[in-house]
């Protein structure tokens, strides 16, 4: 410590006081730091064993897993969902869903149309009688009484045999679902799916628009305000390779059946001629190679004769009735085909008879066929779309396991 009348420290002859001694008290006098214990240096080097065998076994799972989603399921987004405090949460497009009674993903499904539709819509349609009401309503109610047939498990949750009823409902709300959660659903396609008389077109529009989003291609709808032509359904571009078709979706409408009027025809006499399809879908003279989704809209019975392949000469060739539709439209259109892939499917369930409520789901049926001039390939696209056809009916029964 120096005394402020002592000679100043700096060498200068002055007293402390008179010289450094106010500079000091304007600013701290500097102190040396103390030193730092050093820091190790970063390790660089693989980690230990275990933990690279931990996280190849985490790849390899989260790998397995996402082919074998593919292979069930299609190029779609897979189920968000997750279990916080006794609810279940599930994402569906740019909305959350949530209820504490759903155990499994089909719960979720039963309780998701009449979301989607509205629920005052939904209690509007179950005052209706059954003849009068929306068909999935119908197929609702009709699963809901075959459910109260079925013996409950001890946890208390319904195990039902997969009848019709239960199949037309359930594919369709997962269809509805596939379309949301690829943020594809609109208001009017919905408003054409609540209308009784556009019920039947408004679900095979969606079957494609399901099936197009599983073969992992995108959807765009065409401008409806261009009224200088007719338009398809929608525009859909494979995303692998970048090649685009205009797609349409056509469903053979049958006396009886899906909400049309007139009694139904038994399976013997009903019509197998779907040239008509065709040619409505071909008017709309589309910008781009035009695939073309037929509903048949066949019992189960009558579908294998159009559907079943033929043996001759111990080889098995597509059958006779569907070669002898082609060959008509050919000749139609000047010997040639004037599309680039016909999709026929046969769903029919709708055909499950009231009074067996037990039947059986009975199956789909489903033959493609692309164009037939020369020098066409089968296209990666349209095997991607035939693929994607086939996956209709795998619907996941449970949550995805949380982690």
């Amino acid at each position: 410590m120096v005394g402020k009348n002592e000679r100043c420290p700096c060498g200068k002859k002055r007293k402390y006081r008179k010289c450094c001694m106010k500079k000091e008290h304007l600013a701290p006098r500097p102190t040396t730091p103390h030193p730092t214990a050093p820091q190790p240096a970063p390790v660089f080097g693989e980690p230990p064993i275990e933990i690279r065998r931990a996280i190849l076994q985490d790849i390899n799972r989260m790998s397995v897993d996402q082919q074998r989603h593919i292979a069930l399921y299609g190029k779609i987004n897979p189920v968000i969902a997750i279990r916080h405090h006794d609810y279940q949460f599930v994402a569906a497009g740019n909305k959350v869903f949530y209820a504490k009674e759903w155990k499994s993903f089909a719960d979720f499904l039963i309780g998701y149309v009449p979301t989607i539709f509205e629920k005052e819509w939904w209690a509007a349609e179950v005052l209706k009688p059954p003849a009068k009401c929306n068909q999935v309503r119908f197929w609702w109610e009709a699963m809901r009484q075959h459910a109260k047939t079925q013996q409950k498990p001890p946890d208390g949750t319904y195990v039902l045999t997969h009848n019709g009823f239960a199949g037309a409902y359930l594919t369709f709300a997962y269809d509805l679902y596939v379309v949301a959660s690829n943020g594809r659903l609109d208001e009017t396609l919905i408003a054409s799916l609540k209308n009784r008389d556009q019920f039947q077109g408004a679900r095979h529009e969606l079957f494609a628009e399901a099936t197009c989003l599983r073969a992992g291609f995108s959807i765009e709808p065409e401008d409806e305000k261009d009224k200088t032509r007719k338009h398809a359904e929608f525009v859909a571009t494979h995303l692998q390779t970048g090649l685009r078709f205009s797609v349409e979706a056509k469903s053979k409408h049958r006396a009886g059946v899906l909400g049309m009027p007139g009694d139904a025809q038994p399976h013997e006499t009903i019509s197998l001629n779907f040239g008509q399809l065709i040619n409505s879908a071909l008017a709309k003279n589309p910008p781009f190679p035009l695939v073309v989704f037929i509903d048949t809209n066949l019992p189960s019975r009558a579908a294998h004769r159009l559907y079943d392949p033929q043996i001759e000469d111990g080889k098995q060739i597509p059958p006779r009735l569907m070669l002898g539709l082609l060959e008509r439209v050919a000749k139609e259109h000047g010997e040639s085909d004037p599309y680039a892939m016909l999709i026929f499917t046969n769903h029919p369930q709708h055909y499950t008879l009231p009074d067996l409520p037990n039947e059986i789901d009975p199956g789909k049926h489903l033959f493609a066929v692309s164009c037939r001039k020369p020098n066409s390939v089968w296209h990666p696209a349209m095997d991607a779309l035939y693929r994607a056809a086939n996956l209709y009916g795998n619907i996941p029964n449970d949550f995805p396991a949380q982690r």
